[in-house]
This record gives C-alpha cells, structure tokens and sequence, in this order.
C-alpha cells in the first residue's frame, strides 16, 4: 500500500467525487434507483449537482440501462467485476477511470447531502490521517458515504476476491476515520431504499 502522507493537505479541487449507482435496483421493482422521479426529475439530478460543487469532477457508476445515464453525464463506467457485486467493486472500478489520488463516493439515493460533505470530511482526515474516511452521522457509521485514496485499490480488489463484499466490513478491515455529522439534519444520509419511499415525490410531468 502506498504510504499516505501524514502532513498532505487535501483540496477540494483534487477530489473526485463518484456516485454509485450500479446496483440492479432489487428493492425498487428492479428499476434504476437513480433515475426514479424527484420532484418531476430524476434523482440522480439533483445529486449530481450537489456533488459537483464541492469536488474537481464527478463520475457515475452504472451497470445498466448506461443511454439513459448519458443524459446527464458524460463521465460514466460500469464495474470490471461482473455479476453487480455491489458497492464495493463500483469503488473499485472507480479507480481506472478518475485522475485524482482522492475521491469521495456516495450512493444514488440521497438527495440530501450537505453542502459541506466534502470539506467536512476534509478536516476529519487532517484531524486523523489515514486512508479512508467515513461517516459518522452522531448515531452509526455511514460507510457508502466514503472518502478514500487511491492506494487502497488493491485491498479492494483482494476484498472482492475474497467474496467480502460488505463495504463495512472491508472499512474496519482498514485504517479509517471517523466524521463527524452529529449537528447534520436527520435527514442529511437517509437514503431511499424502497418504492414507497418515492410514493410521495412528484412525477414527471
């Protein structure tokens, strides 16, 4: 593992954020969580764009349905693990495409994230370097909501090997840190894992 520099100071300009959303969708009628209607647009959207304030660039991780996708980015790729093994071998893929050694990934079905996210977990890692840094929403650990390095790649690949594909797991497996979001609305990682959870959204016109 490359050794993370206890004393490098991180910028937002040189984080990559990535959105996985490369599940099959089994616990929405096998449909793109993704792309199901928020307030008469797709998710994804308003995601996207909250995201993309806060970091350098930002990529989608998707394994289907990757046309409908485009309308909203350019910057997408699917798992090299075939199968949708889940979250863990879309961060893994994620390194082969993105430039940055840092990226912040996030699921698919919060429209909620802080504005702050990424400066949040910024200062958790100069606070206590190591790298992965994860969130700690003042009541759980959070671990989808992740900021990680580029040199633990590998261990994600030896993870997936291994058939250990829990992304909680696979953190406490490693060196992490802790941020703090005790002071975050209760909404701020409530994600949307149901169809009932959309029933009261708008559709799309």
């Amino acid at each position: 593992m490359v050794d993370v520099n206890k004393h490098q100071i991180i910028e937002s300009n040189v984080i990559t954020g990535v959105i996985i959303a490369g599940g099959q969708g089994s616990r929405v009628g096998f449909q793109q969580k993704a792309l199901l209607p928020y307030h008469g647009e797709p998710i994804l959207k308003p995601i996207l764009a909250l995201l993309s304030s806060q970091v350098h660039t930002v990529w989608v991780n998707t394994n289907v349905e990757i046309e409908r996708y485009q309308a909203f980015s350019e910057q997408l790729f699917s798992d090299e693990y075939q199968g949708f093994l889940g979250p863990l071998a879309g961060m893994h893929a994620a390194w082969q495409y993105i430039q940055t050694d840092w990226a912040v990934f996030v699921p698919c079905d919060n429209p909620n994230l802080p504005n702050d996210f990424v400066s949040r977990m910024i200062n958790a890692y100069q606070n206590q370097p190591n790298p992965i840094v994860i969130v700690n929403d003042g009541v759980r650990l959070q671990p989808l909501y992740i900021m990680m390095h580029r040199s633990m790649a590998e261990s994600l690949n030896q993870a997936i090997a291994k058939g250990h594909l829990s992304v909680n797991r696979w953190v406490k497996e490693n060196d992490f840190t802790e941020a703090c979001f005790a002071d975050c609305c209760s909404k701020a990682f409530q994600n949307m894992n149901t169809l009932a959870s959309f029933d009261v959204l708008e559709e799309p016109s």
